[in-house]
């Protein structure tokens, strides 16, 4: 099916409504885009994942939608360890800790100093609206460096780019927005900051090359001094061994110069922090997003948990709605009874007898590793699935929410039927954008992930 005969079908596509204007660019348009462009950033030759030529169109509602879920979900997270476990060491240690109470004090004094940082929900668009599956919280989560590309798509679009519609399409550049919000949170939260500020990346691995982690930093760089000189201020981006950082009677400080942010871009990374930086944090030296409270708040278990509190009345009217509205029923994955729809039933006979309703996955996974979707795996898989969850530690159970097909097109140029995964960005009270990650209906096994396979896509806004 080619774009121009799509409005003619009742089906919807990422064009929204917006086909007339796209259509005449179909027969030259290529499906993906290529990464070794010019306009290209040298960090993003050669992009891993292929990146849709065409864009998703969306209307200020429902920008409107994606941004309330992405700034207040976050905020109601963070409230969890006081609504749900009232800030009870021992609790919090037994449900996210394996019973450390020691580790729990440090998590909570770290939590208690109300950093804001970075989230990304995951959402799939059903037949009931946008459902949220996930709640990726700090500064590893990825889906941002797809906004490199948005220039080579304007290009591509006559609708994008002439001077006379270009304005009718808005988008949030989450790179920028992101650089913004740093550099403001890092001024609110050190009281030492004069004239500089100076940024620690930590996770740019040797396995990246030389020169590749030469042009991250660069790249990143680039964004962080124009952000500065916004401010009058100057700095500059280092990256290297988190050993490397000492706390001095100046500050945090790597070798003569002070660091006031630490940016920890590997999920990996977070258990080796070092006491000088966990010391500067807390003596408000540094702006540390990734502290020890993250992994706490980035707990898929969580979604089951603000659930919890909704339906027990401890959320007000409006965030009891939203809550109940996009987050599907989600629960810590245990033996015995649990209540579902209001009423005790066994899990395991829950899952066994309704294998096409439920998705099992880790409570602390990323990637779509091992996530299993009962409505595309064999009796026997799910079983298993279901053996292996019961038997190890944090899995979640969660209703499964299925995307509507979306119109997209695919490797051939044929606009097909395609699943929807959106990433919708928040940077504490500021919406940052939206992305998403298309798969073609006919391989799809439920689990849509740039890593599995899916097809990253740019999203404008049609005002």
């Amino acid at each position: 099916m080619k774009v121009n005969e799509i409005q003619q079908q009742n089906t919807i596509s990422i064009l929204s409504d917006k086909h007339s204007l796209f259509a005449e660019q179909a027969p030259d348009c290529p499906a993906w885009i290529d990464t070794r462009h010019e306009k290209v950033p040298k960090v993003f030759k050669d992009y891993e994942y292929p990146v849709s030529s065409w864009p998703v169109i969306i209307d200020a509602k429902t920008a409107e939608t994606l941004s309330h879920m992405s700034v207040r979900l976050p905020q109601l997270i963070a409230q969890i360890p006081e609504l749900y476990f009232g800030n009870d060491v021992k609790k919090i240690a037994d449900y996210y800790l394996n019973g450390n109470e020691m580790l729990a004090e440090f998590v909570l004094l770290c939590h208690n100093k109300h950093i804001e940082g970075g989230c990304r929900l995951d959402l799939t668009y059903t037949t009931d609206g946008f459902k949220v599956l996930e709640a990726n919280i700090g500064s590893s989560i990825g889906g941002w460096q797809v906004q490199s590309f948005e220039s080579i798509i304007r290009e591509l679009h006559a609708p994008l780019s002439n001077p006379d519609t270009a304005h009718h399409f808005r988008i949030k550049n989450t790179q920028l927005i992101y650089v913004e919000f740093l550099v403001k949170k890092i001024v609110e939260y050190v009281p030492a900051i004069d004239k500089e500020v100076n940024v620690f990346l930590v996770g740019l691995t040797n396995e990246l090359g030389e020169q590749a982690m030469k042009d991250s930093i660069a790249f990143f760089n680039d964004m962080l001094v124009a952000e500065l000189a916004k401010r009058n201020l100057t700095g500059q981006t280092y990256s290297g061994n988190i050993a490397g950082l000492k706390l001095t009677a100046h500050g945090l400080r790597l070798d003569e110069v002070d660091i006031h942010s630490v940016i920890i871009l590997n999920l990996n990374a977070r258990e080796m922090v070092p006491p000088d930086l966990f010391r500067a944090f807390v003596m408000d030296k540094i702006y540390l997003p990734d502290h020890l409270g993250i992994p706490m708040l980035g707990d898929k278990r969580n979604l089951g948990l603000l659930r919890e509190l909704a339906e027990k009345g401890v959320l007000n009217s409006e965030d009891t709605e939203l809550v109940m509205d996009c987050i599907p029923w989600t629960a810590t994955f245990r033996k015995g009874e649990i209540i579902y729809n209001g009423q005790k039933t066994d899990l395991i006979s829950l899952l066994e007898k309704n294998k096409d309703q439920f998705v099992v996955k880790p409570a602390n996974g990323f990637r779509g590793t091992d996530v299993f979707v009962g409505k595309y795996l064999s009796d026997e898989i799910w079983k298993n699935a279901i053996y292996n969850a019961a038997t190890e530690n944090e899995y979640i159970v969660q209703e499964f929410c299925d995307s509507v097909d979306f119109l997209a097109p695919n490797a051939e140029k044929d606009w097909t039927p395609h699943k929807l995964i959106w990433g919708s960005f928040g940077y504490g009270d500021t919406y940052g954008g939206v992305w998403v990650r298309q798969s073609s209906t006919k391989t799809d096994t439920g689990v849509i992930n740039s890593a599995t396979g899916a097809v990253e896509a740019i999203v404008y806004e049609s005002i």
